[in-house]
């Protein structure tokens, strides 16, 4: 199930112009249909009613609505609203797409999944963590190695605990024109909470 996951997502159409303000990278496919096929396992997409906060190219939404899941996919910007839905017409879907900052998403859902910007000097990604633990039972989030402490102290002043940590190391291609490099090793965890009962 996962490399089928792994090649569809691999169709998914990048960012032609990103914005950096916005940190826009495409998720990584591989790192995609791992985080969708560990919250498969654990009964949190199939069924379910599932957000993708940040939905940017519609990496993590568009592969749980490959998996049975509804979707709500959430993009504030224009450019990445347009590609949103590109891509999901492009893989035959259908999926709720709503235009609209995270900090004015009020919707109850089941799970979100979410690959926040990625910044160590703000504390934008914690608004991210912040709506997801407000508005669901499971949280499958994408985070910087760095900042894995400050989201768990985060998640334990909540409804929800950590349920595990998952490293991975990916490569991101240069995106943006300062970037020198073919590409860039950056360390990132999985952190998966879950809604104490």
């Amino acid at each position: 199930m996962k490399t089928q996951l792994k090649k569809e997502l691999s169709n998914i159409g990048d960012f032609e112009n990103p914005r950096i303000s916005l940190e826009q990278y495409r998720t990584p496919p591989g790192l995609a249909a791992d985080l969708l096929h560990t919250a498969y396992m654990q009964d949190d997409i199939k069924d379910q009613k599932v957000a993708d906060l940040g939905a940017g190219t519609g990496m993590l939404g568009l592969g749980a609505r490959l998996l049975g899941a509804e979707v709500v996919a959430v993009e504030k910007e224009d450019d990445a609203v347009r590609l949103l839905r590109e891509n999901a017409e492009m893989l035959g879907l259908e999926a709720e797409v709503v235009q609209q900052d995270i900090e004015e998403f009020d919707q109850e859902v089941d799970t979100v999944l979410m690959n926040p910007p990625f910044s160590h000097h703000s504390d934008i990604g914690l608004k991210f963590w912040e709506k997801a633990l407000q508005h669901s039972d499971a949280v499958y989030g994408i985070s910087p190695r760095g900042l894995r402490e400050r989201i768990k102290d985060f998640v334990g002043n909540s409804s929800h605990e950590v349920l595990g940590v998952e490293e991975y190391s990916i490569s991101l291609p240069p995106s943006y024109g300062f970037h020198t490099e073919e590409s860039h090793e950056t360390e990132i965890d999985l952190i998966i909470t879950r809604r104490k009962e």
